[in-house]
């Protein structure tokens, strides 16, 4: 994977027209491995920090897996400048509960990163068990990565519960 600096400075040339050809379906099943998936979400101000969370997963051997969610156009343009054509990229405009429900709905195991912190070792080897959902935070109010797996009970009862979460969740988002 080119990984290449995400900055602010130059006007991005690339067209949207690649990004609609994309469904959540085909960009999830594009990169997921095992069924995993590594999403975060980014918006412009966070785009600083993309490049170097990008280059702590790669250290880790674990970037085929990265689906990076756009929840602007501002970060779509950039993303498809440096990384043109890859359908891991994919572009939503809205919140991201809705995406990791939509995700888990489409059967795959999510781990979602912030894109504020890095990695500084593999972190699936500590993942193993049957479990539901694991949290780490750095702050009470903040989950800096969620893992879950789509295919237990508990979640299964989550996605049937819970269709309109993204909804009620999407005013309390922090981008």
């Amino acid at each position: 994977m080119p990984v290449a600096t995400f900055s602010n400075s130059k006007k991005a040339s690339s067209s949207l027209s690649k990004w609609r050809d994309y469904t959540l379906a085909e960009a999830a099943s594009f990169v997921a491995k095992n069924g995993t998936l590594i999403v975060c979400a980014v918006s412009q101000p966070y785009l600083p920090f993309l490049n170097n969370w990008l280059i702590s997963i790669t250290r880790q051997k674990h970037q085929e897996k990265v689906l990076v969610i756009a929840e602007d156009y501002a970060t779509l343009y950039k993303v498809n400048e440096k990384w043109p054509g890859h359908a891991g990229f994919f572009n939503f405009t809205s919140r991201r509960p809705q995406h990791l429900l939509k995700i888990l709905e489409l059967g795959y195991n999510v781990m979602y990163n912030d894109v504020d912190m890095v990695w500084l070792r593999d972190p699936f080897p500590y993942l193993e068990g049957n479990h539901d959902v694991y949290f780490t935070d750095d702050m009470a109010a903040v989950c800096g990565s969620l893992p879950a797996s789509s295919g237990s009970i508990p979640n299964r009862r989550i996605i049937l519960q819970e269709p309109d979460m993204g909804a009620a969740n999407q005013g309390n988002a922090r981008h």
